[in-house]
């Protein structure tokens, strides 16, 4: 396996369990005040704006998870990018 190849794939899977995590925690986490999460609940919203729908005592935990996750994504796609450009070139 290439080298780019494991990078991306440890980012992309890094960033995934990251953000996995983080719908755990906010389910775990749910305010007793909202109705439960269903399937009107916009998945990108309680991840955009957790203080919504998450007690206070999680909330940080789940922002820093939020950010790490999107970052090993970007990364993830930043390799994909490179790989692309250098194909090009």
């Amino acid at each position: 396996m290439i080298t780019t190849e494991a990078a991306f794939l440890g980012f992309l899977f890094a960033g995934l369990v990251s953000l996995l995590a983080v719908l755990g925690l906010t389910r775990f986490h749910w305010r007793t005040d909202i109705p439960p999460y269903g399937l009107y609940t916009r998945s990108l919203h309680v991840a955009l704006h957790p203080e919504e729908y998450v007690k206070d005592a999680p909330l940080r935990a789940i922002r820093c998870l939020n950010l790490i996750g999107a970052v090993l994504l970007a990364c993830a796609i930043g390799i994909t990018a490179f790989e692309v450009i250098r194909a090009i070139a």
